[in-house]
């Protein structure tokens, strides 16, 4: 179960709404006064959060329950080992850092290994809506990615007294199986969630600015992504055969915007769904293809998963000072784990490692080379790059990625290439999702507040209204039932 799809649009999420909202209006008023807003809603938060996994992950769906249930054990764990090495005074005689690190140790070689043995050792199936998801790699299964990062976001943050380590259960487990962040993200830190959780602003405006953030995510995953999947498809099916420079060329620029909206989208998505019920996330993606480098890119692209592998394994894009080698051989690490969280796959893995060879080559002096070239070619040798790099992406072999290369420079295309058969819809599809790919009006984001009180106004209305209306039916029924009785 997608974001898109039927089942999640019109009755889960509805459902989900409601009972949230009518948990958040029976709270009792002291309870909302003395920090327990959230008593009865994160509960139900938590049911809906567990009906989504069991819906979406199917076989999978207990092992992430039984993750989440150790992570909140062994915060409780590490938490237990601080208080009794700060009550007793004595730390000779209570060891309570190498406890502390055992346990959290213990948290995060659980979340690995469960990640390593579904992910590559016997993955499951990827259990996908429909064919506009761009990465079916990160279904496999649904929600194990960013479960275990937050498994280990949760550890680590507690065992670095960040954040507390959750008393209740049910608090911990709505963070770490938070239903909006299981598809594609945002990654949200623990640290950065741990207030929300028990104290957060559930309003009418926030519900509005949801509401906005959800369809802007609808339009680029159902629409724009959807449609655009078709022509990419179709371009890599024939990589071994009559497949011309142009076909090339479209149907990778075609799931350069598809892979861009299908994950931009669902992050917009989650972003909406996550404010909707209280909770404020990071942005995940700020416009990537307006970059100038290929450094530029990454800072711009899936901003919340290295902003994790910075904070939890130490690995950036500036790594610190040293040698040329061993900063490039950093810069590769650092690829290399984005290739095996984004994985399985060889050429997952080899994209991956390219994008970090040309990091690692910006880094070494070809960045302040592209520095003195005017902004439209590195604008340029930015999309060039990152195109050429999708194809071996979305590629089912580093063979067949070869073949569409070669196709795309002129190198062994056919020399009597199938037309181009694209429709109306997809080429309409194709020329606004290059114009809403790049930023084309910086100020843009400022007349959202306009969009989200003209929102936030239609909705009070339209409640109103239909508050109006039912009063007055309810009276009119109650009047005739009388004058029958009479």
């Amino acid at each position: 179960m997608l974001f898109t799809d039927s089942v999640f649009l019109l009755r889960f999420l509805p459902s989900l709404l409601a009972l949230f909202f009518l948990a958040l209006a029976l709270t009792p008023r002291r309870w909302r006064q003395d920090g327990r807003r959230f008593v009865l809603a994160n509960p139900v938060l938590l049911a809906g959060n567990l009906a989504f996994i069991a819906c979406g992950a199917g076989p999978f769906a207990p092992w992430m329950v039984g993750l989440a249930l150790f992570t909140w054990l062994t915060g409780l764990a590490t938490a237990w080992a601080r208080r009794a090495g700060a009550a007793s005074g004595r730390r000779n005689r209570f060891p309570e850092v190498p406890i502390t690190v055992a346990v959290t140790g213990v948290a995060v070689a659980g979340a690995a290994v469960l990640f390593g043995v579904f992910k590559y050792v016997a993955p499951l199936p990827p259990i996908v809506g429909d064919r506009s998801f761009a990465v079916p790699q990160l279904l496999v299964p649904l929600g194990l990615s960013f479960l275990v990062c937050h498994a280990v976001s949760y550890a680590v943050d507690a065992y670095r007294d960040e954040a507390p380590a959750q008393g209740n259960p049910i608090t911990a487990a709505t963070y770490l199986l938070c239903f909006p962040l299981l598809c594609a993200g945002p990654l949200a830190r623990y640290r950065d969630l741990a207030a929300q959780l028990i104290e957060r602003r559930a309003t009418m405006a926030a519900f509005a600015y949801g509401v906005r953030r959800w369809l802007v995510g609808f339009w680029k995953a159902g629409f724009l992504a959807a449609t655009l999947a078709g022509p990419a498809d179709a371009a890599f099916a024939l990589s071994a055969g009559p497949l011309g420079a142009l076909q090339a060329w479209f149907g990778a620029a075609c799931f350069g915007l598809q892979v861009y909206f299908s994950l931009s989208g669902y992050a917009d998505m989650a972003i909406g769904f996550a404010r909707m019920f209280g909770f404020r996330l990071a942005e995940n993606f700020r416009s990537p293809y307006g970059a100038d480098s290929v450094t530029g890119f990454w800072r711009r692209w899936f901003v919340t998963l290295l902003d994790w592998f910075r904070d939890y394994l130490g690995l950036s894009l500036d790594p610190p000072g040293g040698r040329p080698p061993v900063r490039a051989a950093r810069i590769l690490l650092l690829f290399f784990g984005i290739g095996l969280w984004h994985g399985p796959g060889w050429t997952v893995l080899a994209w991956a490692l390219l994008h970090g060879a040309v990091v690692g080559l910006e880094q070494a002096g070809l960045g302040a080379r592209l520095a003195r070239w005017p902004r439209p070619l590195r604008h340029g040798y930015v999309l060039l790059t990152v195109l050429c790099l999708w194809v071996v992406f979305r590629a089912d072999t580093l063979a067949d990625a070869g073949l569409v290369l070669g196709a795309m420079f002129g190198l062994g295309a056919a020399a009597d290439p199938a037309p181009l058969a694209v429709s109306g819809i997809e080429w309409t599809a194709f020329a606004l999702g290059g114009l809403s790919a790049v930023p084309l009006w910086p100020g843009f984001g400022r007349w959202l507040v306009t969009v989200d009180a003209l929102t936030t106004s239609i909705l009070f209305l339209v409640s109103t209204s239909v508050l109006f209306v039912w009063r007055r039916l309810a009276n009119a029924v109650l009047f005739v039932a009388g004058r029958r009785r009479r």
